[in-house]
């Protein structure tokens, strides 16, 4: 029995991954089982449900799982065969067929585009491409039983390997690999248990992998940091990691002088980190220029203190931040901390509950003054002068509040608004704007409303709350306008080179602070 115990334990080492079904797991435990004849696997199932304890039979306890039921014991001949990245490759790629292309590339190929659509053209030449290995650029055996590399030297001018979801479970196995594809820029490892390196482990491996460039570790089981930067040792110059779907919910601060050299994108999509002071201590990762935290649960964005003029001396690389699906509750606060980031210009947010699309753009443009893309869409010159003037517009009455009750109360009210002084010399002080308490307002504005195309006025008193759509129906009717509805804007009579779009049909001129004597133009 000792023979037997010893060969299966040098066939399944602790911590080799093993396939039954579609159900992966971990090898925990090799050898006997009180009670019970024979060799056992004690088996860590990555779905918790799937086991039946937590490595204790009988009072005894054998191996430790993370879920209370995701141990099992199975017999060494109930696991599956596996196979090496050539043998695999070869399979999938050597005898092609057109009518059956590569799909998991294709489904790359689509989330690189950002197409929900994706047509590909050819495919008889696309597959007879893709069945010589020297010609390969992209291979993808995911979800097969890869275990080892095997002989991968035909593969000359691979640059993009997804392994994801295969039975990988060791550094020295993904060494093994990158160290035969030497033009290897991208791996993606996801959904794969490794085996924690040693420091002796990385110094001997770590040249293989120094001409990779991205790497995906989504789903790999990480939860925590410090497992990930030990792991990141490997390949200290990496420029793009994924660590999405890991549960990170605590952060480090990184020693950039040993790993992250070179990082300039950093994926923790739904990890966890739902404080942002976690965020923060990524700070010093001086080349990082995109970061994703979608679907994280922050409710909150709090970054250090700095004088209202300046900028943080952190994330000083940082252009692009992704907030999706946050459920942020204070956006004009959180825009306004944004503001402290030195290079910030894309940002990605979903809109809060009591929000809605437009009002969170015309805050985050209002409040980020260098922002240039929001949700991937480019801010025009129209959109920034309308956000600006909103922004300049609310706070006036607390600005001319904070003015008179001196410096304290001034600097405090720049804390909260960063970039209203900026908008009070780019727009004037909003002391005209704000009525005094004994003037009653009117009802009634009268507009100078001029079509642009024949240069005719029309002098006339309107409602402070007529929508535009109405605005514009009188327009079409005064100027005689049958085939086009026309555009809408206006000049501000204090403030002649202020011009704001009239871009919502459902909106009260009110809404658009119209005052008496502005002109409206019609485009």
């Amino acid at each position: 029995m000792v023979g037997i115990i010893d060969e299966t334990q040098l066939f399944y080492p602790l911590g080799t991954r093993i396939k039954i079904a579609n159900n992966y797991g971990t090898v925990r435990y090799v050898g006997e089982v009180i009670g019970h004849m024979g060799t056992w696997l004690g088996i860590e199932w990555d779905d918790g449900m799937r086991g039946k304890h937590n490595g204790i039979v009988d009072g005894k306890r054998y191996f430790q799982t993370q879920m209370p039921t995701a141990g099992s014991f199975i017999r060494p001949g109930k696991v599956g065969p596996c196979a090496s990245l050539e043998d695999a490759a070869r399979e999938r790629y050597l005898n092609y067929d057109s009518s059956n292309v590569d799909e998991s590339l294709i489904r790359e190929a689509q989330a690189s585009l950002q197409a929900s659509l994706f047509e590909v053209v050819g495919m008889d030449k696309i597959a007879r491409k893709q069945s010589k290995f020297e010609q390969l650029s992209e291979v993808s055996v995911d979800e097969t039983p890869v275990n080892s590399a095997g002989y991968l030297k035909d593969f000359t001018q691979l640059t993009t390997l997804n392994v994801n979801h295969t039975l990988i479970w060791n550094w020295e196995t993904v060494a093994s690999i990158t160290q035969q594809l030497p033009s290897l820029k991208n791996l993606n490892l996801s959904s794969n248990r490794l085996v924690l390196p040693s420091a002796s482990q990385i110094a001997e491996l770590e040249p293989a992998f120094r001409h990779l460039k991205h790497i995906n570790l989504s789903s790999c089981g990480f939860t925590d940091w410090k497992d990930v930067m030990q792991t990141a040792l490997l390949w200290p110059h990496i420029v793009s990691l994924s660590l999405q779907e890991n549960p990170l919910s605590q952060l480090a601060v990184v020693d950039c002088k040993r790993i992250f050299t070179q990082l300039q994108e950093l994926d923790l999509h739904r990890t966890n980190l739902m404080d942002f002071d976690q965020v923060v201590k990524l700070s010093n990762i001086t080349t990082l220029r995109s970061l994703n935290l979608i679907e994280n649960g922050i409710e909150e964005i709090k970054l250090p203190d700095c004088q209202p003029q300046d900028k943080l001396n952190i994330f000083v690389s940082l252009e692009k931040l992704n907030l999706l699906h946050n459920p942020i509750w204070n956006e004009a606060a959180a825009f306004n901390e944004l503001d402290k980031l030195p290079k910030l210009n894309h940002l990605c947010k979903t809109p809060h509950l009591k929000s809605n699309f437009d009002e969170m753009v015309s805050k985050a443009v209002g409040c980020i003054a260098g922002l240039q893309f929001i949700n991937k869409a480019k801010v025009t010159a129209g959109e920034r002068r309308g956000a600006e003037y909103d922004i300049w517009k609310k706070y006036s009455l607390e600005w001319m509040q904070a003015t008179q009750q001196g410096a304290d109360a001034l600097r405090e009210f720049c804390r909260k608004h960063r970039t209203y002084p900026f908008l009070v010399k780019k727009y004037g002080s909003p002391a005209d704007f704000v009525p005094g308490k004994q003037v009653k307002k009117s009802n009634l504005i009268k507009l100078s409303i001029v079509h642009q195309a024949t240069g005719e006025i029309w002098e006339k008193k309107v409602p402070r709350m007529i929508t535009v759509q109405t605005l514009q129906g009188l327009v079409m009717k005064r100027f005689r306008l049958t085939d086009i509805v026309p555009q809408l804007c206006y000049h501000d009579a204090k403030h002649p080179e202020l011009v704001v779009p009239l871009d919502n049909n459902a909106k009260t001129l009110d809404f658009y602070s119209v005052q008496e004597l502005d002109t409206v133009l019609v485009q």
